[in-house]
This record gives C-alpha cells, sequence and structure tokens, in this order.
C-alpha cells in the first residue's frame, strides 16, 4: 500500500523486526505470510480497538496479517478477502477457536498492532470518481511562523489539508495511526520529513523552518500519497491517490505557482 522502497528489503526489520518475526510465524503454524506482505499501518490497539480494525479490512474485502504484540504476549491474526481465517495468540489454549483466541487479543495490554497487507491491488477498475462538490473543504489552520517561511507554511498547510481529510473519512483514532505511520517511513527516507511535526489531535506543525525547506516537495509528496494509499485499505472510493488535487483544492493553485504541483499529481504509479 506504501511506496514500498521505503522500507527497504524485509521491511520489517525497520520496525524492529515487529513484521518479520519468522520463529513466531512457523510457531503458530502461518509460513512466511508476511515474506510475501508490505506494512500498511501500525498503531495503539487500545486507541483503534480490535473490532473496529478487523471490521475496517473486513468491509474492504482484504487478505492481510493483522499482528499484536504486548510487552509479553503475541497474536496473529490472517484475513482473506475480509473474513478472519486463522488466529493465534499467547494465552489461548492451542485448539481454542477463532472467536476464542481474539478474546484473548482483546485482553492484551498496552500492545500495539501491525497490519500487512497481502492481497495484489491494481487487478480490478478503480471506482468511479467521487463529484467534486463532495470533497469537503480543507478548514486549514495554518502554522504560526517567524521570518520569510510561506513555503514552509504552505507546506504544512498542505499536511493539515490531508490530515482533515483523513479524520473526516475515517475517524480521529484510525486517521491518527495512519499519518503516524506514514510520516515515520517518510522520515526513514527523508530526514528532513522530522522538521514537519504532527500531534495526537492531527495537527502539523513545524519545528526547524530550514530542515523543512529541504523536505519540500519531494518529502511532503511522499507522506500524502503514503496516507493516501494506506487509506485505501479502509475507504478505497475516497483515498485513491489520484484524487490528491482534488483533495487539496485552492492549494493546488499556490502549489502550482511555486513549481510543486507537479510533485502532487500521480501518474503511472506516482511517487518513486
Amino acid at each position: 500500500m506504501f511506496d514500498n522502497a521505503a522500507l527497504g528489503e524485509g521491511g520489517g526489520a525497520w520496525f524492529g523486526g515487529a513484521a518479520t518475526d519468522a520463529g513466531r510465524g512457523d510457531r503458530a503454524g502461518v509460513p512466511s505470510d508476511r515474506a510475501r506482505g508490505r506494512l500498511i499501518l501500525r498503531g495503539q490497539l487500545d486507541e483503534v480497538g480490535l473490532d473496529d480494525l478487523l471490521g475496517s479490512l473486513g468491509s474492504r474485502g482484504r487478505t492481510c496479517v493483522v499482528e499484536v504484540r504486548s510487552v509479553k504476549r503475541w497474536g496473529e491474526i490472517v484475513l482473506e478477502r475480509g473474513r478472519v481465517l486463522r488466529a493465534h495468540a499467547d494465552g489461548a489454549p492451542p485448539d481454542a477457536d477463532v472467536e476464542a483466541t481474539l478474546a484473548a487479543i482483546r485482553g492484551f495490554s498496552q500492545a500495539v498492532f501491525h497490519v500487512i497487507a497481502l492481497d495484489e491491488r491494481g487487478s480490478s477498475p478503480p471506482p468511479p470518481r467521487p463529484a467534486l462538490s463532495e470533497t469537503p473543504p480543507a478548514s486549514l489552520r495554518l502554522v504560526m511562523l517567524e521570518g520569510d517561511a510561506t513555503e514552509v507554511a504552505l507546506a504544512a498547510a498542505v499536511m493539515n489539508a490531508c490530515s482533515v481529510y483523513t479524520r473526516k473519512w475515517l475517524g480521529p483514532k484510525l486517521a491518527s495511526s495512519i499519518m503516524q505511520t506514514a510520516w515515520t517511513r517518510t522520515a526513514a527516507s527523508h530526514p528532513a520529513m522530522e522538521a514537519f511535526r504532527i500531534s495526537a489531535d492531527g495537527l502539523v506543525t513545524v519545528a526547524g523552518v530550514e530542515r523543512a525547506r529541504s523536505a519540500i516537495p519531494k518529502a511532503v509528496a511522499t507522506w500524502v500519497f503514503s496516507v493516501f494509499e494506506a487509506a485505501s485499505m479502509f475507504h478505497e472510493a475516497r483515498f485513491q491517490r489520484y484524487y490528491v488535487p482534488e483533495m487539496l483544492g485552492g492549494l493546488m493553485r499556490l502549489l502550482d505557482k511555486g513549481g510543486w504541483g507537479e510533485a502532487f499529481r500521480i501518474r503511472d504509479g506516482g511517487v518513486r
């Protein structure tokens, strides 16, 4: 779902091995499912909720692995076309059925989840584009910057517009997890992205103007497309990546004027 090059080979290792723990997979009887997948989302299970997460994935008919880890416990849920196929968890009896295993995972304390997508995208035609009149207005909150920092303020406005849009269609908890995951992944390949910070309520601020300038436009565009690609797992009709210019609305005129517009228009797979 994301630009997988951001993770490099064996992307889960970038998260401390959480997504590619072969020993866990072998013990659970799920041989190398994750090895052929790609990490698209991570977050706090208490914030998103296991049932809401599985419901969102199920409603979109996704094939994926959801890995859940707390300090001492581990669990894994495999979905095929939106249906829970099997589940394994520490603390669940070896002969436990899926519902009993999910109940055990719900009892994990302070757990972190990772969603690894296994389904192949792009095999079916894209859904109809929503009418422009349906695109919600982006009520932007621009960061306050000292000195001549117009370019950085515009970049923050772009990110805030994406935040408003994502929160509108996915809700604050899921949107926050997606945006933070995209920020972490983007910063791994574009360190200047660390100059932009995303608060728990989705507001983007700037920690260093000079460094932020070097993140414009490539890193910012990569983050926006990463958010859209992950969000499409949960609301495909609203998060096709070629909708980004429509989401940005009037900001695209400013981006075009500054020479950045093409970075936010996707062609033949988008940002590389």
